[in-house]
C-alpha cells in the first residue's frame, strides 16, 4: 500500500512538472504576439484564506501580459504566525474578457515551521515546499475595485530531509482557498 501511494505521488509530481512546462511554453508563444490592453487596473492586493498549509497569506498580484484570449498574472505574498512563515510565489493564467474569469495557477510556497529557531545553535525549524496547481474562478473588473477568487487544488507537500535535500516523501492533500481584495 505504501509503495502504491509513493508511486501515485510521484505520478502526480510528474504531471505537475509537465503542466508547469506547458504553461511556460505557452507563456513564451503568447508573449510574442501583439496584444490589446484589457486591464487598466493591473495591480491587486488581497488576502488569501486556505484550508491547508498557510491558513492565510497577504498577496500582491500583477497583470503582466494580455492577449485576446489569455491574461497572465504573477503573485507574491507572505504569511507569518507565531510558529511559521510562508512565502507563496505563483503564476496565473486567466481566460475571458469580462469580469468573470476561469483561473489556472501554479504556486510554489516555501514554508518554515518553528522559523524563530532557524538561525540558532539549537535549530528546531522544519522546512517544507508546497506545490499548488489550482483551477478556479476569479472576479476582477478591468477598471479596478472589488477582487474575489476561489480555487480547488491538489496540494503537494515536500518535506526535504536535512541530510539529503532530494530525498523527499511527498504528501498530497486536496485543498481549497478563497481570496478577497482590491484591484487598482
Amino acid at each position: 500500500m505504501r509503495n502504491t501511494l509513493k508511486f501515485r505521488a510521484s505520478n502526480l509530481i510528474e504531471k505537475a512538472v509537465i503542466f508547469s512546462l506547458l504553461l511556460l511554453v505557452s507563456t513564451n508563444s503568447v508573449l510574442s504576439q501583439q496584444n490589446d490592453t484589457v486591464f487598466s487596473a493591473k495591480n491587486t492586493f488581497y488576502i488569501d484564506l486556505s484550508t491547508k498549509g498557510a491558513i492565510y497569506s497577504i498577496n500582491y498580484d500583477r497583470v503582466f501580459h494580455e492577449s485576446d484570449k489569455i491574461i497572465y498574472t504573477y503573485r507574491i505574498g507572505f504569511s507569518i504566525l507565531k510558529d511559521f512563515v510562508a512565502l507563496p510565489v505563483g503564476i496565473n493564467l486567466l481566460t475571458g474578457k469580462e469580469n468573470s474569469h476561469a483561473e489556472f495557477s501554479l504556486t510554489v510556497m516555501p514554508y518554515i515551521d518553528q522559523y524563530k529557531t532557524m538561525f540558532r545553535d539549537n535549530d528546531l525549524s522544519d522546512k517544507y515546499i508546497y506545490i499548488i496547481p489550482a483551477i478556479g474562478y476569479r472576479y476582477q473588473k478591468r477598471t479596478g475595485g472589488f477582487f474575489f477568487k476561489a480555487a480547488l487544488s491538489p496540494m503537494i507537500i515536500l518535506d526535504p530531509r536535512s541530510s539529503n535535500f532530494w530525498k523527499m516523501n511527498p504528501e498530497i492533500y486536496i485543498t481549497g482557498n478563497v481570496g478577497l481584495g482590491l484591484s487598482f
